[in-house]
């Protein structure tokens, strides 16, 4: 069987791993701009073993991904088609409708993508939803803030990964909030930038623990796999700081999210894939953030498979194959939370990094990627410079030897990190 990859995510790469070992053809479709990303050794490596490789300017074009998987299909006919990167999963989507192949529902992904146009079905469908107004201006935004009751959330109507959104606590921070939305979209990469320019979507400021739902489904039967908690930075919530699994709730709140999840996705279509809904477990119960087209990306699919033992991609190369999914919820035991190493601001690392540390942790500490912490460097404030992941036998623990070891790295690499 043969299976395209339009796009890749670091956990992407695991996915092309685990076909390659299944003994599928595998073929990827890869922007340009984003390589630098991935020039690890590791990356290269698995990279090196795919049978088609096509490099592209970037896959948000849809004409320059219809032609590289019309090229691909002629070498090889197309079994199945995986995206697992947000800003490209729309036209990737579009194309497998054009070309006949089977995908996720285009119609579903593009009301999944819009942030509005999302909020706007699940309201009429009486789920709950965050209020919320549509803007174009900053001046608008004030107004939508006034209008909602601040706090609120400031994101753009159509992105990823919390790029350029932020939280006003008054009305004026929320005008500013949009005005620093708008003038960021100009640093973003160019094949981007269409994407943010849809518009601004100011809404209510939830309570409660960042969560999400990681649901799959395939021929109308849902599947349920891990309810996870987002823990974020203090100094910005809209910053995730990694993830733990699974989530401190209680097993009435992780089937609510379940549930509400995949009445999410019922209503707006979903119909093949694993999908990331991202919701606040407020005191009512779970409303919508964001609904992700695609599985869970960053640390998370690692989180998962140190914490049940099975990567969260092999139930993803089933439901897209075909082949019979396991109807039984993962085993595990104990927790497992992860932390990005990113500093607070602008600045060079220290000329020496001693790390020797670490093995005071050897009971926790299951896996660690120092990725750029390298001495003298140049980093960008919320550059990932590095990740880490520990099990402990208590959500608690978990998390307060996570947060004490952000604070050990701060100290040797002589950065201010976001906690």
């Amino acid at each position: 069987m043969h299976i395209v990859f339009i796009d890749t995510t670091w956990g992407g790469v695991e996915t092309m791993r685990l076909a390659k070992q299944r003994g599928l053809r595998v073929s990827l479709i890869r922007s340009g701009y984003r390589d630098d990303r991935f020039r690890t050794e590791r990356v290269q490596r698995i990279v090196s073993t795919l049978d088609t490789v096509i490099t592209i300017s970037a896959t948000t074009v849809e004409t320059a991904v219809l032609r590289s998987l019309q090229q691909i299909a002629a070498i090889a006919p197309i079994d199945a088609v995986i995206s697992e990167f947000e800003a490209c999963v729309d036209v990737a989507a579009r194309v497998c409708a054009r070309l006949s192949i089977p995908f996720t529902s285009a119609s579903a992904v593009a009301a999944a993508r819009d942030k509005a146009r999302a909020r706007e079905i699940i309201q009429s469908a009486g789920l709950r939803c965050p209020r919320f107004r549509q803007v174009v201006t900053p001046r608008q935004a004030r107004a939508a803030a006034e209008a909602i009751g601040v706090p609120v959330v400031v994101k753009p109507r159509t992105g990823y990964y919390s790029l350029l959104a932020a939280v006003a606590p008054t009305s004026t921070d929320a005008e500013r909030a949009a005005q620093n939305l708008l003038s960021g979209i100009d640093a973003l990469p160019v094949h981007l930038q269409a994407q943010f320019r849809k518009g601004i979507l100011v809404e209510e400021h939830l309570i409660g623990p960042l969560v999400s739902a990681e649901i799959g489904v395939r021929d109308e039967k849902f599947y349920h796999f891990m309810v996870s908690d987002h823990p974020r930075a203090r100094e910005d919530e809209c910053i995730e700081m990694g993830a733990s699994m699974p989530a401190d709730l209680t097993q009435d709140q992780i089937k609510s999210c379940f549930q509400y999840a995949e009445a999410v996705a019922r209503e707006l279509g979903f119909d093949m894939g694993i999908f990331h809904v991202e919701m606040i477990a407020t005191e009512q119960g779970p409303v919508l953030v964001e609904m992700n087209s695609r599985v869970m990306g960053g640390v998370m699919p690692s989180v998962y498979h140190h914490l049940t033992g099975e990567w969260i991609q092999e139930r993803l190369l089933d439901i897209h194959l075909g082949f019979p999914i396991r109807d039984v919820p993962p085993q595990y035991s104990g927790y497992v939370s992860a932390r990005n190493i990113m500093p607070g601001r602008d600045a060079a690392l220290a000329d020496r990094i001693d790390l020797s540390w670490l093995t005071e942790y050897s009971e926790n500490l299951i896996e660690f990627d120092p990725h750029r912490l390298e001495p003298s460097i140049e980093v960008r404030r919320k550059e990932i410079l590095g990740w880490y992941h520990l099990r402990a036998d208590s959500f608690t623990e978990a998390n307060m030897v996570a947060n004490t070891v952000l604070r050990r790295f701060e100290a040797s690499i002589g950065v201010p990190l976001l906690h």
